[in-house]
């Protein structure tokens, strides 16, 4: 084992804390959420792990041919007093708070062996749940290692084949943690450029920056390849940037003859040195007390290095989670029914306030701000666009020779007493009467569609804000749904009434004559445009040419006199042109009229009467005792999420705390604010606190003292508040950076837009008045 001067005592004291920092945040059950650093043992069947472990901790681990680790094993170390007995507690992560604990290093071997069996059911199963070792004691290191099973490459007698594939995907999920260091065990009387391990580590690790080389069974080197071993530990062969060790450790036969481990280091020692060609070499690449070392190091830089973006992960995952909380969170406990009647009210209120503001557009609430589903009016209006699309590609293409020609004919079949010359305004009232009966089904898909988004919204907003109590979600949707049926037949009734009265043509807008106008006159400016040119297709007369200029003349005057009878003479076709501009007046003033009167429709009766009539339905709910407990019932998954979720919140606020204060207890001390007065403040400590910012911004209230920044109020609703944020804390970083002045800070928040912010914050004890003279 490693003495006492393997590792410098000042050493170990320092680098305890980060160790132990790494332990509290696995304690915290954040594997998935969070990679902690940490050194796993890796290697094929039979390369020397299990000896390695061995020669670290003192205890040994069970042997043997084949697939002897079964399943992952955290080995805890940590050093003791010189007068402290050895100890060790084992446990799984399958068996919560309980653990076994052992007296000797063979127990702890039989404690590891029955627990191995527990967990993989048998002598050749395999299981990715793991042992916990936690080992103290007066020569053990200050070290967390973790033993995987080694790679598999054939299945033994009655061991299953999916063991090759469970095994590798074990080790690959550890090699990919970017956090871990890699103890890549080889045996030296290997080809170690071909090795296995290596080769999946250097996959994932290409430059080496986080994988160390352990070479064992020096012993077994055949005669003239001890130079290819010493390439390889000169890191000229496969380097790797964390280098080689080599050790050696007990041989089958030492073990069988009780050889020490002290014994077995003492072994080691002379071998190296007097061994011809490994003596040559720098000690620190030989023996299992440098391996120590470096592997302590290596952790504790590791967890140093890491630590800020851990911090900065940790946060961004809080931020999220308070989030999810908010989400699923309770209006609380009703138990009697005068508590239960307040609830209701409560929640009444709430819905209707916000369903307000998603009827009327307005958009301030944060549920509405983050939730674009919920924002009523602007999906409605979406509606109403949809609506007059679907009017306007009802228009007869009144401008079509097909559409005339037709006009004609109806016009010759629908002729009366009228004198020749004179239109009937029986057959101009059927033709509207005729294309605004198009305009109902519209009409009517556009009134299914208000009522369908209002029930949507209603449904997704009450979700939102009465999460976890179903029954009276599903009670709330039932009186939506009945009234948004009503309110649709009502608006349907309004919508054929005013389609009727379209029936009816009428108006006192100056519009319709202006556009009978404008019509009229664009078709005479299409026959003069028409008639010029083909006078300058033919090519016919110049200014210089009399005769020419006269033919011109005569072709436009005959063009416009044959245009002229058509349209304006005494006949069917002239009737039916004059008719078609008519129609296309009217129906462009109609079809707008009708689109604004339609939507103003909807608007009023479906989502206008929406919210009073929710209020007034609901309210009648307040007397029933029944339905009322049934109503607040909490949702049994609702509830078990919202704790899982709490559960989460609170182990990162545990991790965060935790790195902050390692962080805290390593900072130079920063300039604190004159005190005036007083006695003696409790000690100032940093704190870091995420925080979502609002539209509003964070809502700080911030002053310039001495050259700090500090909080001396909040806006209403402050986010920062809600966060954590307090009167007197004094702001250091924004985001990791500190600003370089007051105006600085100020810029730097404003810049942060939407997001998450994180403040670092200098926060002193309560004070106290010092006694007056």
């Amino acid at each position: 084992m490693v003495s006492e001067s393997s590792l410098d005592k000042s050493y170990t004291k320092n680098v305890r804390p980060w160790l132990e920092l790494a332990e509290d945040l696995r304690a915290l059950s954040l594997d998935h959420t969070l990679a902690v650093p940490q050194i796993c043992v890796m290697g094929d069947q039979s390369s020397g792990k299990s000896s390695v472990l061995e020669a670290l901790s003192g205890v040994p681990f069970p042997r043997g041919s084949g697939l002897v680790t079964r399943c992952p094993c955290r080995m805890v170390m940590r050093r003791a007093a010189p007068d402290a007995p050895w100890a060790a507690v084992a446990s799984t992560t399958t068996s919560g708070s309980s653990s076994i604990t052992a007296e000797s290093p063979e127990e702890l071997t039989s404690i590891i062996s029955r627990l191995t069996e527990s967990l993989t059911r048998n002598t050749h199963g395999f299981s990715t749940e793991s042992i916990i070792v936690r080992l103290t004691s007066p020569l053990s290191p200050d070290l967390t290692v973790v033993d995987l099973p080694g790679i598999v490459r054939t299945a033994t007698v009655g061991q299953n084949v999916a063991v090759i594939e469970e095994v590798n995907s074990l080790i690959d999920d550890y090699l990919k943690q970017e956090r871990t260091i890699i103890l890549a065990v080889i045996p030296a009387n290997q080809d170690i450029a071909t090795v296995d391990i290596l080769e999946r580590a250097q996959h994932v690790d290409p430059d080496g920056e986080r994988t160390l080389g352990v070479l064992t069974k020096p012993d077994l080197i055949g005669p003239g390849n001890e130079e290819e071993v010493v390439a390889v530990l000169s890191n000229v062969r496969k380097p790797l940037k964390l280098g080689y060790v080599m050790v050696k450790n007990r041989s089958q036969a030492q073990i069988k003859q009780g050889t020490s481990h002290e014994a077995a280091r003492a072994e080691e020692l002379r071998f190296f040195d007097s061994h011809p060609v490994f003596s040559r070499l720098d000690k620190r690449l030989l023996g299992i007390s440098n391996l120590t070392t470096s592997l302590t190091k290596l952790l504790v830089r590791r967890i140093q290095e890491e630590l800020a973006p851990m911090k900065r992960q940790v946060e961004m995952l809080l931020s999220k989670v308070r989030t999810d909380v908010r989400a699923v969170s309770s209006y609380g406990t009703a138990s009697t029914p005068s508590e239960r009647q307040k609830l209701l009210v409560t929640l009444t209120q709430e819905f209707v306030r916000h369903l307000n503001d998603c009827v009327r557009g307005e958009y301030r609430d944060r549920l509405i701000v983050c939730n674009p589903n919920l924002r009523l009016y602007t999906r409605a209006i979406v509606v109403f666009q949809e609506l007059q699309s679907r009017i306007i590609a009802s228009a007869p293409n009144f401008r079509a020779p097909n559409f005339i020609d037709d006009l004609a004919r109806q016009m010759e079949a629908l002729r009366g007493r009228e004198l020749p010359g004179f239109m009937s305004a029986q057959s101009f009232y059927m033709f509207v009467q005729e294309y605004i009966d198009a305009w109902l089904p519209p009409a009517r898909m556009a009134a299914a569609q208000m009522r369908s988004l209002a029930s949507e919204v209603v449904k997704e907003l009450f979700e939102n804000i009465a999460v976890s109590y179903p029954s009276l979600r599903e009670a709330f949707q039932i009186v939506t749904a009945t009234i948004l049926e009503t309110t649709e037949d009502e608006s349907i009734q309004l919508l054929e009434g005013l389609i009727s009265r379209e029936k009816d043509p009428f108006t006192i807008n100056e519009f319709l004559q202006a556009h009978i106008n404008k019509l009229r006159y664009d078709r005479f400016e299409a026959a003069v445009e028409s008639a010029f040119n083909v006078v300058a297709t033919n090519g016919t007369g110049t200014a210089s040419n009399n005769s020419s200029w006269s033919a011109a003349k005569e072709h436009v005057a005959s063009s416009l006199r044959t245009w002229y009878r058509d349209a304006h003479g005494v006949s069917s076709s002239a009737n039916a042109e004059d008719m078609s501009a008519i129609l296309e007046a009217y129906w462009t003033l109609a079809s707008k009229r009708f689109v604004d009167n339609a939507c103003m429709c909807l608007d009023d009766r479906i989502l206008g009467t929406l919210c009073s009539k929710l209020q007034e339905k609901c309210y009648q709910f307040v007397h029933d005792d029944d339905r009322l407990e049934n109503f607040f019932t909490e949702d049994a998954t609702i509830v078990a999420r919202r704790h899982e979720l709490e559960q989460t919140r609170d182990r990162l606020v545990k991790a965060n705390a935790a790195m902050a204060n390692i962080q805290a207890s390593r900072k130079p001390k920063t300039t604190l604010l004159k005190q005036s007065a007083v006695a003696p403040a409790a000690a100032p400590h940093v704190i870091r606190v995420s925080i979502q910012v609002g539209p509003q911004g964070l809502g700080l209230q911030l002053a310039d003292e001495h050259n700090v920044v500090v909080t001396r109020g909040f806006r209403p609703g402050s986010v920062a508040q809600q966060s954590g944020v307090q009167l007197g804390d004094v702001l250091l970083e924004i985001n990791g950076e500190r600003p370089s002045s007051f105006q600085d800070t100020i810029a730097r928040l404003k810049a942060v837009g939407h997001g998450v912010v994180v403040l670092t914050l200098e926060r002193r004890g309560e004070a106290t008045a010092s006694p007056s003279n």
